[in-house]
C-alpha cells in the first residue's frame, strides 16, 4: 500500500489507498499527460534549464518510491495503451531505444518481448536511472535529454516513449528509415482533441502515423519514410 497511508487501522488504510488511486487515475494522470503534449509543442527544440533542474530535484526524492506511488496505483491501466501499441508493431527490432525510461519499466518489458535485441534506455534523472539499473542490469542506461540524444542518425530500429514529452525531430533522427516510433500515454485519450490535432502535426512530416486508444490510454505509431 502507499507509503503515505500510514493509518494503523486496515480499513482506514484501504480507504486512503482507494482515494489516492482515484486521484491518480482521474486527476493527476490526465493532467500530467496533457502537460507532456503541451511541453512537446512549447519546447520542441529542447527543455529549458529550469525544467532539467526541476526534473532532477523531483525525481531525486521520488525515484525509490515511483513504482509503488504511481505504477501500482495505476494498476493494469498504466501500460494498457503501451501494450496495445506494441501489438501493432511490424518491425522485428535488433536495436531499441526507450527514452524517458524512468525506473526502466518499459525497457524491461521490451527486453521480455525482444530478448535478442540491443536495448538502450535514457532518462534525465540519474536517480531514476539508478533504480532502473537495479531492475535490469543487462540493459544499457544512459543519462540524456530526449531533445539532444547522444546517438548517430539511424541508430535504432524502434524508439519508444511512455508517459513523457516527445521530441519528434530528435527521436526520428536516431530512427532508421523503415523503423518505428511508439509513443503511449496512460491517460492520453483524455487530452482535448484540439490539442491532439495540433500535436499530431509535429510528427506527421516524419512518416506514416497510426493513432489508437485503449481505455483512457492513447498510443501513436510512426513508421519512418525517409
Amino acid at each position: 500500500m502507499s507509503k503515505s497511508c500510514g493509518a494503523k487501522d486496515l480499513s482506514k488504510k484501504t480507504k486512503c489507498v482507494e482515494i489516492q488511486r482515484w486521484l491518480q487515475q482521474r486527476i493527476i494522470s490526465p493532467l500530467i499527460d496533457l502537460s507532456y503534449v503541451l511541453m512537446s509543442l512549447l519546447f520542441a527544440r529542447g527543455f529549458p534549464r529550469w525544467y532539467e533542474r526541476l526534473n532532477a530535484w523531483h525525481y531525486r526524492a521520488q525515484a525509490r518510491h515511483y513504482d509503488r506511488s504511481v505504477i501500482e496505483l495505476e494498476g493494469a491501466r498504466y501500460a494498457q495503451a503501451l501494450e496495445a501499441g506494441l501489438q501493432t508493431l511490424s518491425v522485428q527490432p535488433k536495436t531499441i531505444l526507450d527514452v524517458n525510461t524512468g525506473t526502466g519499466f518499459v525497457a524491461q518489458r521490451l527486453l521480455t518481448l525482444f530478448p535478442n535485441a540491443k536495448i538502450v534506455a535514457t532518462d534525465l534523472s540519474e536517480a531514476m536511472l539508478a533504480q532502473a539499473r537495479q531492475r535490469s542490469p543487462q540493459i544499457e542506461f544512459v543519462r540524456a535529454d530526449t531533445a539532444k540524444l547522444p546517438f548517430e542518425d539511424g541508430s535504432f530500429d524502434l524508439v519508444t516513449l511512455h508517459n513523457g514529452p516527445p521530441h519528434f525531430a530528435e527521436m526520428a533522427r536516431v530512427l532508421r528509415t523503415g523503423g518505428q516510433m511508439l509513443i503511449a500515454f496512460t491517460s492520453g485519450a483524455r487530452v482535448p482533441t484540439i490539442v491532439l490535432r495540433r500535436w499530431l502535426k509535429g510528427v506527421q512530416r516524419f512518416g506514416r502515423v497510426e493513432l489508437g486508444r485503449s481505455g483512457d490510454g492513447l498510443w501513436l505509431l510512426l513508421t519512418k519514410d525517409s
